[in-house]
């Protein structure tokens, strides 16, 4: 039988909010935080988002860039004005792929320059 500590206290929860369109991958990120025990708030839109954040409540906010990149980076510098200490990292590939960066111009693209998609390519056949 495990033993138990004498002190008994509860952890602070750990609170995520996700913005991402895609649902699938939403619930996916979302079962992978809540069974590491983080609270997850989910927004499918921007708009959604803007109506959920509050300063000094959530510890870190993932936010897919890769659709409605314009209300996007006008959400995250509306948070960077609000709340420059607000950790927020970019969704901008697979599930386990972030970034703690953005870049205006890139996301202004939606998609990697031609020289990184060759470099992609010669990585994976190496």
């Amino acid at each position: 039988m495990p033993q138990r500590s004498p002190i008994s206290f509860q952890m602070a929860t750990k609170n995520v909010l996700i913005v991402d369109g895609n649902k699938a991958m939403q619930n996916l990120r979302a079962g992978v935080l809540r069974s590491h025990g983080v609270q997850v708030h989910l927004a499918k839109s921007v708009t959604e988002a803007e109506l959920l954040w509050v300063p000094d409540f959530f510890d870190l906010v993932l936010l897919d860039v890769r659709q409605r990149s314009k209300e996007a980076v006008a959400f995250w510098r509306t948070i960077r004005r609000q709340h420059p200490r607000q950790r927020i990292s970019f969704l901008v590939g697979p599930p386990t792929y972030l970034s703690p960066t953005c870049v205006d111009e890139a996301i202004a693209r939606d998609k990697a320059p031609e020289d990184w998609v060759q470099r992609l390519r010669l990585m994976a056949v190496a």
